[in-house]
């Protein structure tokens, strides 16, 4: 039931979630989260029934719910950098710990890839790229540390491992490296098509923007944005005709559907009016509003509406 009740309280978030470039990183973080609970589980399988640490085996076990847990978190928590951080630079740790204990011969530095590839999947390189060199780079170090000095460093917490529990644990690094690969490659070419589709749509709707004529301002731009009718960003950018145009020179990453909520703020719509306006809910568009205020990069004090009435 609990399981159940996890699914449909993710479903149901993920229907507010309008934007599909929000919904995708959504949806990288989720299944790369599915990928670490399912490697953590396979370890805890391992060290059990093959390796005979059920210690271990209920640390994985532990960890694993926890992470699962963070489904029902919600996404400014789950998507917090300093969170991801302390969660990657942890993992980093753990796979340090654990290539001590079981020695070069399991290979278990190995683990380091599949974290280096996820690295790519829950931070912004543009934004995050100081992040990034930093966590890689811890994993550099750990897997240096041992290498350089043969594993000598903390001898009196290696264990020793028969060859058979040796094998068991080369097979499964194997097996865990090359899952996480195709995985990785299975995001890269979703984040490829992502792009691309921003890009077009980004596009189509520059285009449009400078086909449309300039036309005689109405008073009645409130009353066409009330009745969804298709003119009304024609109609408006009669009125600011530089109004989309200065806010992508400064916010290039906005899309369509924000610039229409940016121009209904502009002629200072409600957050309840605009999910008239949009035929969406007023949650929508308040999760619409705080994409938008984390995109310009505001400090909670500043009010959004105010900033866009009065700044461009």
């Amino acid at each position: 039931m609990k399981l159940k009740y996890i699914y449909t309280y993710i479903v149901s978030k993920r229907r507010l979630i309008k934007d599909e470039i929000e919904f995708e990183k959504s949806l990288f973080f989720d299944i790369y989260t599915l990928v670490f609970v399912f490697i953590l589980w396979c370890n805890a399988i391992l060290n059990m029934f093959f390796l005979y640490k059920p210690f271990y085996a209920v640390v994985f076990i532990v960890v694993g719910f926890f992470m699962l847990s963070t489904f029902i978190w919600p996404n400014p928590v789950r998507f917090n950098r300093h969170l991801l951080i302390f969660l990657f630079l942890s993992l980093g740790v753990a796979i340090f710990y654990c290539d001590i204990i079981t020695g070069k011969e399991a290979m278990s530095y190995l683990s380091y890839i599949s974290l280096s590839i996820a690295t790519a999947f829950f931070f912004d390189f543009n934004k995050d790229k100081y992040i990034i060199f930093l966590i890689v780079g811890s994993y550099v170090s750990f897997f240096l540390i041992n290498i350089i000095t043969d594993y000598t460093v903390f001898l009196y917490l290696k264990q020793d491992f028969s060859s058979l529990e040796l094998w068991y644990i080369s097979i499964y690094k194997t097996f865990e490296i090359t899952f996480c690969t195709f995985v990785g490659m299975y995001f890269i070419h979703r984040k490829e098509k992502m792009i691309i589709k921003y890009y077009i749509e980004k596009e189509k709707f520059n285009v449009y923007i400078n086909k449309t004529d300039k036309i005689e301002y109405s008073d009645g731009l409130y009353e066409l944005a009330m009745s969804k009718n298709s003119l009304f960003i024609t109609y408006f950018k009669s009125e600011f005709p530089d109004y989309f145009n200065n806010i992508l020179q400064t916010h290039p990453n906005l899309i369509s559907s924000e610039l229409e909520i940016c121009a209904l703020i502009k002629i200072n719509l409600s957050t309840k009016e605009i999910a008239m306006a949009t035929n969406t809910t007023v949650r929508a568009v308040e999760n619409k509003k705080y994409r938008i205020r984390r995109k310009f990069n505001l400090p909670s004090e500043v009010d959004l509406n105010l900033y866009i009435i009065n700044k461009f």
